[in-house]
């Protein structure tokens, strides 16, 4: 008996939609079998319903008294349906309507109008739960799915809240069930975390190797202390006046390992060793070793001597020693 029971239901269910989509008129519609609608009838270019049912006045112009006659159930808010020439023959037969499809490919596609509901507003709306839920304050929610939408029907106005939630604070990941309407069959589980955010200082444009990078060229984003990699910069200053190394793309975090000082000495140029001391002050002509910009040590070799020893360049073509007198000069 039970067996019997389940499929019967089943049978139903399968059943049911194939019943909206191939609509038969009504007992009290006798008439219809005998009396066809005289005028032209054409199919409406384009086809938006706002319940959840679509009626015959919705796909055909002419269906006239008809009109108000339920032939399919409509898409979910925000989707869309298509019939094809098959489908709209046997309507338009079942109600003596004067219409013949003109191809086998003709075919109507019928929109659900839908209030849209943007990833912003689920978000802000996340966010202010998870916060009482014990989350930072100075985070933000990032849901799993980037291009998540919800479209609601619309002509009523639909409570739109979080209906449970789990949240784990040491990971900040959490899920939860986001309900409107009566809540029982209007739900949607979405995924996602609760990030800190961090501001950083970013490039505006895209900068060359060698490039120079200027107060006016930094402008500041903020991104997930979670995906800010270790090497990145946070402070401006340890950006501005320094060279790009690499090509560097504007609006991402900089990392250390792409700038580095601007060179002021190239690597074979004659330069001007100073040594200074309480007492005197020597200079000497050496050849740079090593290309550098200035508080960079590099190795520079005494023009006279061929002695190589180490200074820090102080400006361009200038290097300063704080070696002994007698091994940097001799």
């Amino acid at each position: 008996m039970k067996l019997q029971t389940i499929l019967l239901t089943l049978t139903i269910v399968i059943s049911a939609p194939t019943l909206a989509a191939s609509p038969e008129p009504q007992k009290g519609d006798r008439e219809v079998e005998h009396t066809a609608i005289s005028n032209q009838v054409m199919l409406n270019d384009r086809i938006v319903v706002e319940d959840g049912v679509i009626h015959l006045g919705d796909i055909f112009q002419g269906a006239e008294r008809y009109a108000d006659r339920v032939v399919a159930y409509a898409p979910r808010p925000g989707g869309r349906s298509i019939f094809d020439a098959r489908w709209l023959k046997r309507v338009a037969s079942a109600f003596k309507l004067n219409w013949v499809p003109r191809s086998a490919a003709e075919r109507v596609v019928v929109e659900r109008a839908s209030q849209l509901i943007s990833k912003d507003e689920i978000e802000a709306l996340l966010h202010e739960r998870l916060i009482a839920e014990g989350g930072d304050k100075e985070s933000r929610v990032k849901l799993s799915n980037r291009t998540f939408t919800l479209n609601l029907p619309v002509g009523e106005d639909y409570l739109l809240g979080i209906d449970q939630i789990s949240f784990d604070q040491a990971t900040g990941r959490f899920s939860a069930i986001v309900a409107w309407g009566n809540g029982k069959d209007e739900r949607r589980r979405i995924t996602g975390r609760l990030e800190r955010l961090v501001e950083v200082p970013v490039l505006s444009n895209r900068f060359m190797k060698g490039d120079i990078i200027g107060k006016d060229d930094i402008e500041w984003i903020e991104v997930s202390q979670s995906r800010l990699q270790r090497t990145a910069l946070t402070d401006a200053s340890r950006l501005i006046g320094m060279a790009a190394k690499r090509a560097i793309s504007e609006g991402k975090p900089v990392s250390a390992n792409d700038i580095r000082r601007p060179k002021v000495v190239n690597k074979g140029e004659i330069v001007v060793m100073v040594l200074s001391t309480p007492m005197m002050r020597l200079t000497a002509k050496g050849k740079a070793l090593e290309s550098g910009g200035t508080g960079d040590t590099i190795r520079i070799s005494n023009s006279q001597t061929s002695t190589v020893v180490e200074g820090v360049i102080t400006g361009p073509g200038h290097i300063r020693i704080d070696g002994p007198v007698n091994l940097a000069m001799r």
